[in-house]
């Protein structure tokens, strides 16, 4: 009995192809095969059957059409697999309108070939009653609208907008955009990114928050290494101040610290840039508002009396902090007669950094004139080659007029002949003069007419093709004198840092231009070169760290906006802790530090709170907060549900609660589940909708669990404490520097109690392997226990690098929380130290204080221990700026 054929279902069986890439080979393999058929039957008695003989060939040509036919079939794809890989995606949408317009009129055919419906019924055309109230809705809407027209007209011709000491509006987006940016307002590079990023609400902006493809190698390799990465930080809060020079100079001397530049000779003639920390008026060391950009306006009229003298000044801040500098600034600049003006949505940026970001700017920024070498025109034509922006001057900025950049549509730059050697000493010539210094001309950018001049003389993309079509093979079209004039503001910005390990950073081009502009910028950048790449928060939040630059607001724990940003990052993680089953989550109160059992704090966020031993957090914000206790003196142990009313309203604040703007509970675009009626008006400055307030009767969520509400508990303003501020790193730096002087006299000058609630930055690197993650906790060695404190020290002698020991048992155990002293704020593996690395912050008190005097050496040496694990590692600390 002949054998069976082997059941595959059975054990033992054969194996059969069943992944896919073998299944696809055997299909093509079976698609290329001709079947043929044996003609011994045609000359079976020697003679030629020529009925068989014709009846076989007929089968082989048949046989060989439909292989042709399939072997080109099997190998084809359909319309939405030939979408680029970095705009698929993840679904592979079927819809025609998905696809590039290149391949629509193919989807379409496979959609009907298909029976794909095409039409939603959500956009199916209205027929019947529906549609006759719909026409009839139109003609009532264009019939008002007649009625209003005069006075609009009149309106317009009255006078311009006041802009002046008042907040701007979002511009009014496309009609079939409209109700998409009812709740936030989109950037000009919004449809690009969509197509290829995931997309965030964060500051009441639809903003970027990674790419769809994997970029954390890409991100580093392109930033330091080969080709370069941009992002569109149109974002960024934009404030011009004009008036006399004495009084400008008067607000930002009662905002900036005195050690800054922002008064420096350089910077305040218009030809440097300055970076700076803004305060709270007069409250230095104090009330850190947030960092910023400092650009001024070379003088117009350089003969004019210097007390005569009009001046104008740009500041440039992150949007989290936009709402309490303008407060800031409105008050202080009254008195003196300086008009404060909000250009956001007015003037965009874009920042590109890396190797090549020079030359693809290059391609991309063409002067209108440059026949003046020393001119800033001239010097940026003679920048090519330029691979580190760090090596120009400190803070130089170059202000000239470009062309449409669509004009040059691919951007390239000529061949260069030159030899490697002529290209580095141009560059070194025009660094070592840097002209600019006595030939920047009043930047364009400081002019709403020459803003407003470059917008409406911009051409639509139908025109430019036209006369791009018109031009001579191989050339570019000729420029006109209608073409426009495009004012920008290049800034040269320094990653490099002093500390150990990053002194080679790559520095960074930053582009001021006019809003509407910056979308045929953008494009012109990102075509440029194939090494150009694009990133989100996530990667510029990375390239900061690698460079051990703090990003903020995530490691600013001690201003608004960190603190915000930190209680949004726990509301998240929360909410995806509780997603976990019970097996697979870290169960705060079980985990084992030492001999004892329990998270330190709030396992959810750096709980400052807690550090402070009890100490209230004072945040006091505008109307459009949201408030949230943090009396630490209970036990905080894990973040309360927010999807609540509740939890969104807004209430007057206290004094004694913390306030977190309710705009940045706003996490995806896809997956927003916040009602209709807590989400936030176009007016992005304008206080989120009052909710009424819940029933004492009803627990009020709050962010830490088994804390006094608001309504339950409100303690006494005697009793409350300073909420935790950052001290700047140069007192710290000279502190450690000499170890027996006096504080310095900002410091000195600070209430005891109100300085032991400081912290300052630190980075953290670690002698042996190990990789921190935010929420780290750091402590100092052991203070109780000299037995685990010298085995500790023990391990400190041990200089070079050391495996990571195989079982947890032979780590040594974990100081106790009385030695608590900090958090990492951001950690990760640094491709650029090739090792972990982390940003974090120290208490002052815990550092400089526990009963030594002051100005006593203090150890750099630490541990730390990842949230919800009970291993502690040797580490290292340094001050950061």
């Amino acid at each position: 009995m002949p054998p069976s054929t082997p059941n595959p279902r059975k054990r033992g069986a054969a194996t059969m192809p069943i992944s896919g890439h073998e299944r696809k080979r055997a299909k093509l393999h079976d698609a290329r095969t001709i079947a043929v058929q044996n003609t011994e039957q045609a000359l079976k008695t020697g003679e030629l059957d020529v009925p068989a003989f014709i009846k076989s060939r007929e089968f082989e040509i048949e046989a060989l059409q439909n292989a042709i036919k399939a072997s080109k079939e099997s190998s084809n794809k359909r319309a939405f697999q030939i979408v680029p890989r970095d705009m698929r995606r993840r679904t592979a949408s079927h819809n025609v309108k998905r696809v590039p317009k290149r391949l629509r009129p193919r989807a379409t055919r496979e959609m009907q070939s298909d029976n794909t419906p095409t039409v939603s019924a959500r956009r199916r055309k209205p027929s019947g009653s529906l549609r006759l109230r719909k026409e009839t809705a139109r003609k009532l809407q264009t019939m008002a609208k007649k009625k209003d027209i005069t006075a609009k007209i009149l309106a317009k011709i009255s006078g311009g907008r006041r802009t002046e000491n008042v907040l701007r509006q979002p511009p009014r987006a496309q009609t079939k955009f409209r109700k998409r940016q009812k709740h936030k307002t989109w950037l000009p590079t919004h449809v690009w990114h969509a197509k290829r990023a995931k997309m965030i609400v964060r500051w009441r902006f639809a903003v970027a928050e990674t790419p769809t493809e994997k970029s954390y190698r890409v991100a580093h390799r392109a930033s330091g290494m080969r080709g370069c990465i941009a992002w569109d930080e149109s974002y960024y809060s934009t404030i011009m101040l004009r008036g006399k020079e004495r009084d400008v100079k008067g607000v930002m001397k009662a905002l900036c610290p005195k050690d800054g530049n922002p008064m420096s000779k350089k910077v305040v003639a218009g030809t440097r840039a300055s970076d700076t920390f803004a305060y709270r008026a007069g409250r230095y060391p104090l009330g850190l508002i947030a960092p910023i950009k400092v650009i001024w306006c070379a003088p117009e009229d350089s003969e004019a009396p210097l007390e005569d003298r009009i001046r104008k000044l740009l500041i440039r801040v992150h949007p989290s902090a936009f709402l309490e500098l303008w407060e800031e600034l409105l008050p202080t600049a009254k008195p003196l007669k300086v008009t404060v003006e909000d250009l956001r949505f007015e003037i965009g940026s874009i920042e590109v950094t890396g190797p090549d970001a020079t030359n693809s700017l290059l391609a991309v920024l063409n002067p209108t004139d440059a026949t003046d070498e020393d001119s800033p025109s001239g010097v940026w034509k003679n920048l090519r080659g330029l691979t580190n922006p760090s090596s120009l001057p400190l803070g130089a900025y170059l202000s000239f007029d470009v062309s449409d950049p669509r004009l040059r549509d691919p951007p390239r730059l000529p061949e260069d002949r030159r030899r490697l050697e002529e290209i580095q000493e141009t560059i070194f010539k025009v660094t070592s003069t840097w002209s600019i210094d006595r030939t920047q001309p009043p930047s364009s950018l400081f002019s709403r007419e020459a803003r407003v001049a470059a917008v409406k003389s911009q051409s639509s993309q139908k025109k430019i093709n036209k006369r791009r079509g018109e031009a001579v093979p191989g050339e570019h079209p000729p420029p006109l004198p209608s073409d426009p004039r495009i004012p920008i503001v290049l800034l040269a910005t320094r990653r490099s840092s002093s500390e150990k390990g990053v002194s080679g950073a790559i520095g960074s081009w930053t582009i001021l231009l006019p809003w509407k502009w910056v979308q045929p910028v953008w494009y012109g950048i990102v075509h440029s070169s194939s090494n150009v790449k694009f990133g989100g928060l996530d990667e510029l939040r990375q390239i900061n760290y690698e460079n051990s630059n703090r990003h903020f607001p995530d490691d600013f724990p001690g201003t608004k906006a960190g603190i915000a940003e930190e209680l949004r990052k726990g509301v998240e993680r929360k909410e995806w802790w509780d997603k976990r089953p019970k097996g697979k989550r870290v169960e705060w109160g079980s985990v084992k530090i030492g001999n004892k059992r329990g998270e330190v704090g709030d396992g959810f966020v750096c709980d400052w709170a807690y550090l402070l031993k009890g100490k209230e957090i004072d945040i006091t914000q505008s109307d459009d907060s949201m408030e949230l206790s943090t009396d630490a003196t209970e036990s905080t142990k894990s973040i309360a549900s927010t999807r609540t009313a509740a939890f969104m309203s807004a209430t007057e604040s206290t004094g004694d609660t913390m306030s977190i703007p309710a705009a940045e509970l706003d996490v995806s675009i896809e997956n927003s589940t916040y009602p209709e009626s807590v989400m936030f008006s176009m007016d992005i400055d304008k206080p989120s909708p009052n909710i009424p307030v819940i029933s004492s009767s009803i627990p009020t969520p709050t962010l830490f669990k088994d804390t006094p509400t608001a309504t339950t508990a409100t303690p006494s303003k005697q009793s409350q404490q300073p909420h935790p501020w950052i001290i700047p790193s140069s007192m710290v730096r000279y502190i450690l520097a000499a170890p027996n002087s006096p504080l310095p006299k900002p410091l000195a000058t600070v209430h005891p109690t109100i300085l032991s609630a400081g912290i300052f930055s630190i980075k953290l690197f670690f002698p042996q392997r190990s990789t921190p993650t935010p929420r780290a906790r750091i402590y100092s060695l052991p203070t109780n226990s000299p037995a685990l404190k010298a085995k500790w020290r023990t391990v400190m002698s041990q200089k070079s690098r050391g495996k990571r020991p195989e079982k947890a048992a032979e780590l040594l155990d974990v100081p106790g929380e009385e030695d608590l002293i900090g958090f990492v704020t951001t950690g990760d593996f640094n491709l650029k130290e090739g090792r972990g690395t982390g940003v974090g912050a120290l208490s002052w008190q815990k550092v400089f204080g526990r009963g030594k005097k002051v100005g006593e050496a203090v150890g750099k040496a630490c541990i730390v221990r990842d949230v919800g694990s009970g291993i502690g590692r040797l580490a290292y600390w340094e001050v950061i700026d």
